[in-house]
């Protein structure tokens, strides 16, 4: 199965942001795009997930291509889904019910013992009657992090994974991720200088003066 982008172009107030972008990743890959703040890797990632038009270009989303400029009612779910650093809980949800929204069942019953064995791996199993406002911003991330996995999404986008996690924390999250794409989903990884992540990565690109560019 295959994402891709070609030839994306976007400006903003007559501000290039992207120039004629293209890239093209596979299930069982991981893509890090790397480039400096504000530099429209957050843009091409909303892109890339119908969320956002773009002034030209292609989208690829396996069998469908899509022409970027025109608004796009579809939902991009179950082909892929996005954990944006805004992180969007739902903050009158607990996080037990934040999580169940990606599962097929109710809400307040107890998880399968596979998605515990994941929270407990990401040391949240301990939050789940807590809402989002009673957990660290770390917390929230691996949460966030932790729905994506949980969903049944064949590629995975996520906007600086770890800009809220500890050294031990994001080497967890990389044998999460490891374990995502050993397990054939594609991984795109959007980084503003972390080089954490090059021993996963298939492909790197680095998107700056809004040129994407392999490394």
């Amino acid at each position: 199965m295959i994402l891709a982008a070609e030839n994306v172009r976007k400006s903003y107030r007559d501000q290039p942001i992207l120039r004629d972008c293209s890239l093209r990743a596979s299930t069982g890959q991981c893509v890090l795009v790397r480039g400096p703040s504000g530099g429209g890797k957050s843009t091409f990632l909303r892109i890339l997930a119908l969320l956002e038009p773009a002034n030209s270009g292609t989208v690829v989303h396996g069998e469908q291509r899509w022409d970027a400029s025109r608004p796009c009612k579809v939902s991009p779910y179950p082909f892929l889904t996005v954990v944006f650093q805004q992180l969007f809980l739902w903050p009158n949800l607990t996080i037990l019910q934040n999580l169940s929204i990606v599962l097929s069942h109710r809400p307040n019953d107890v998880l399968p013992p596979s998605s515990m064995e994941l929270l407990e791996r990401l040391n949240i199993a301990h939050l789940l009657d807590h809402r989002p406002h009673e957990c660290s911003l770390g917390q929230r991330q691996r949460v966030t992090i932790a729905r994506a996995l949980l969903s049944k999404a064949q590629f995975l986008l996520l906007d600086e994974p770890s800009s809220a996690l500890d050294r031990a924390n994001t080497s967890i999250l990389i044998q999460e991720l490891r374990f995502a794409r050993a397990h054939d989903r594609g991984l795109l990884l959007i980084t503003h200088d972390d080089r954490a992540y090059d021993e996963l990565a298939d492909q790197c690109f680095e998107l700056e003066d809004g040129r994407l560019q392999e490394t």
